[in-house]
């Protein structure tokens, strides 16, 4: 008889769904970025538990998750709330924002210039069209006078270039910096707002990512997001900005308690 080989198989996790943790977590993060969830606003455990419809013990896990982030901030006998983007907070947050940005974007860089030496036009012109769409929709918007829709689009390109690095750790990074940039702009206390001149600073980072100039849109992305620091931690306008009168800080949300047959109470 042939004798009967043993298959040695790699040890792999058993595929599952996003757990309820996973998806609560998800929740809270875009509540935040939507601005339904404001710097300084309360999470109240068991009402938003309630509401959720998840157990209190699933929700604080997924809360710690955010906590280790950045995004929310636990007060020993007070309870969770919301991370507001005090002056030390916004300048530790802006050197780690360069790093992962400035990382990302030299990638980029490099590779349209690796492209365009092979000849290869189509290919560097394809790697940068999420970047170029982006930009549309932040012209589009200010075009319109939609604030949070230019500020949408523009995080979205900055979340466009991480994830065109091809890092996905540098992705992953990315996807909680662009919700601690929007906490900061809900921070600014004379309201949401963006830059004037967004399509004009998105244009010539791309012209820099175009040209391969990595140290070019390193440069850039400095002196933009040192002005957006400048923005908050002074209250002072370096350059115009368009504000939504509309979108000032909130009052706190309205948390809707959920009864036993899920309705609200």
């Amino acid at each position: 008889m042939p004798r009967q080989e043993t298959v040695r198989l790699p040890l792999m996790q058993p595929i599952r769904r996003p757990s309820i943790i996973d998806q609560a977590e998800l929740e809270l993060r875009n509540a935040i970025y939507t601005g339904d969830l404001r710097p300084g606003d309360t999470v109240p455990e068991v009402q938003v538990s309630k509401q959720m419809g998840i157990s209190r013990s699933s929700l604080r896990e997924a809360c710690q998750r955010l906590v280790r982030d950045g995004l929310l901030t636990q007060v020993p006998g007070r309870g969770l709330f919301v991370t507001t983007m005090d002056a030390a907070a916004m300048s530790q947050f802006i050197d780690y924002r360069l790093g992962i940005e400035m990382q990302a974007a030299s990638i980029v860089a490099d590779r349209v210039q690796e492209l365009r030496a092979a000849g290869d036009e189509l290919g560097a012109a394809a790697l940068l069209a999420p970047l170029r769409a982006c930009l549309e929709r932040v012209r589009t918007a200010l075009a319109a006078e939609e604030v949070i829709e230019a500020g949408n689009a523009d995080l979205d390109l900055h979340q466009q270039l991480a994830e065109l690095s091809g890092n996905r750790f540098l992705a992953s990074a990315m996807n909680t910096i662009v919700i601690l940039t929007r906490m900061g702009s809900f921070s600014d206390p004379r309201g949401y707002g963006v830059r004037a001149d967004l399509t004009t600073t998105h244009e010539t980072l791309l012209e820099a990512l175009d040209g391969g100039d990595a140290s070019r849109a390193r440069a850039l992305l400095r002196e933009n997001l040192r002005e957006f620091a400048g923005r908050l931690r002074a209250g002072e306008d370096e350059q115009e900005v368009v504000r939504d009168p509309d979108l000032l800080e909130s009052d706190g949300p309205e948390w809707t308690t959920i009864g036993e047959n899920g309705s609200p109470v």
